[in-house]
């Protein structure tokens, strides 16, 4: 068995930034482990070892691992919510995953996990991030209503925002405009004032540098105020990287500071010199901004969890 240093990347096995990880590091140097495909693994966890071995023989090791980079990975269940799967399968899948939870917390305590921390969104997810990024940014109002008609605005228009989404089943929703009145109150709502605006701005941030694009929102803007329903043409090659005004970098380093973060991609509108804040994605994708290696984002994430670069654990809430 080779002892070679490798770096574990947990992913899933639909995954283009992660395919464009693996090819720019080379595939000696990353060992892939998709969480969907959990069958396909062999997997020991003891008071002593972690061995993972892949469906072609290739073996991973506690020793021979040097950093741990999760991306956004999913259950099988969760991935393609059709899958039809019995009662046994479903508690295997779990088991799997609760194992699978802890090994990131052993490698994470070690100091091995790099960039994107086990369940950061659980720890810190939308309604916390903006009460946080207010002390930064301009921030839109937000409510969150379950229950209670008199807590929705009829004729306000606002924006309806899912949670969670799921690609298959109807489950979740790009973000719409809505009339409150319209709204079943019997229904959870996560609810934003509405905010004009010129552009989408997309900020990634890798521990010490960031990397920021835009988005010109006129080509879509009177069908969809989300840009991931606009034309793929433009939703996906219109961004043009920028740079950001100093007191905005200023108060993505101060907001990162306070969660306690290594990476997110961390979302504005701009209307004018007028910058609001939306939300902050602590896994989100980024392959789509800079998948030539043109912008500076390839490099520094390929740097950050190369094994044969220094190791830079992301931030660990201590213990009291």
């Amino acid at each position: 068995m080779s002892e070679r240093a490798v770096t574990l990347l947990i992913t899933n096995s639909i995954d283009y930034a992660a395919d464009l990880l693996v090819r720019n590091l080379g595939s000696e140097n990353v060992f892939r482990y998709n969480t969907d495909l959990w069958k396909e693994y062999k997997l020991l966890v003891s008071d002593h070892a972690i061995e993972i071995e892949d469906p072609i023989g290739r073996r991973l090791t506690e020793a021979n691992t040097a950093k741990v980079f999760r991306r956004s990975s999913m259950r099988a269940s969760t991935l393609f919510p059709g899958l039809q799967m019995s009662d046994g399968e479903r508690y295997a899948e779990e088991e799997v995953w609760m194992a699978l939870s802890d090994i990131l917390n052993i490698f994470w305590e070690q100091g091995k996990v790099v960039l994107n921390q086990p369940l950061a969104t659980l720890r810190s997810c939308k309604m916390q991030q903006m009460r946080i990024a207010a002390g930064y940014f301009n921030v839109t109002p937000f409510r969150f209503v379950l229950g209670s008609q008199a807590n929705l605005r009829p004729g306000i228009q606002s924006v309806a925002k899912s949670f969670t989404f799921k690609f298959a089943d109807g489950i979740g929703f790009y973000a719409r405009k809505v009339d409150e009145g319209q709204l079943d109150a019997s229904q959870p709502w996560f609810l934003t004032d509405y905010i004009e605006a010129e552009e989408d701005v997309t900020v990634v941030f890798v521990r010490d540098e960031l990397f920021a694009f835009s988005l010109d929102r006129k080509p879509f803007i009177h069908e969809t105020i989300d840009w991931r329903k606009a034309p793929p043409g433009h939703a996906h090659k219109g961004w043009e990287s920028f740079r950001l005004p100093l007191d905005i970098e200023q108060g993505i380093f101060a907001f990162a500071a306070e969660v306690g973060l290594h990476y997110a991609r961390l979302d504005f509108l701009r209307k004018g010199s007028v910058y609001t804040f939306l939300e902050a994605n602590y896994a989100g994708e980024w392959g789509w901004l800079d998948p030539d290696n043109q912008n500076g984002l390839m490099a520094k994430i390929i740097y950050e969890i190369d094994p044969r670069t220094p190791l830079v654990g992301c931030p660990r809430p201590r213990w009291n």
